[in-house]
């Protein structure tokens, strides 16, 4: 069974990765009753990490809550990292920066490829979104009107870096290209004021819509 804390966290990061959802979104995700999960909705209220407002509805009846994270949960999420990250630009020339996140890309691939091997299509993609939040990215895969795929990091950990440099960001879009085999264009970005980074992949020789 899980724990009030467990389950506050779990809130916490669905609500994180959706950017709003109803309550009855919220209780259908920790799979309970819309009492109980109001009950840990009103807890967060309390602390000052969610917010609720009504929903735009053009059904009859009475509009359901609508919750989203307020600016004081982006604590709760992990970056404690990101002032020696912020560092790193400070310090390291534009060269030793390229070197480095090119040689952490390889890494990462290394890493990815073998949970990638043997899938379909689709699957790495999934796969690769789950490897992505195991790396704090806290990703999570949308489908798109036209049929297609795109992988959405909801945290990034290194977002004061990415800010200022777009060398991880574009390392990482030619690994997903490799890793996938596929057509990877940015959508959205955090260095353009986005709150997510968003890759739109398509998958090569296929036609889409």
């Amino acid at each position: 069974m899980r724990s009030v804390d467990s389950r506050r966290e779990i809130i916490l990061a669905f609500l994180k990765t959706r950017g709003q959802a109803t309550l009855g979104e919220v209780a259908t995700h920790l799979e309970v009753s819309k009492q109980a999960a109001l009950k840990h909705l009103e807890g967060l209220e309390a602390e000052g990490l969610a917010a609720v407002a009504h929903a735009q509805s053009h059904a009859r009846g009475r509009p359901e809550n609508v919750y989203s994270l307020t600016p004081a949960a982006a604590d709760h999420f992990p970056h404690a990292h990101r002032e020696l990250a912020g560092d790193l630009v400070e310090f390291l020339s534009e060269e030793q920066l390229r070197r480095f996140f090119e040689k952490r890309t390889a890494r990462l691939e290394a890493e990815y490829a073998p949970r990638l091997a043997g899938l379909d299509f689709d699957a790495r993609v999934r796969e690769l979104a789950k490897l992505a939040t195991e790396h704090g990215h806290m990703a999570e895969v949308v489908q798109l009107p036209d049929g297609g795929l795109a992988i959405r990091h909801c945290n990034c950990p290194i977002q004061d870096v990415a800010v200022r440099t777009a060398l991880p960001c574009q390392n990482e879009q030619q690994m997903y290209e490799r890793l996938l085999g596929a057509s990877v264009e940015r959508s959205t970005w955090v260095r353009e004021a986005a709150a997510d980074c968003t890759y739109q992949v398509r998958e090569r020789g296929k036609q889409i819509g």
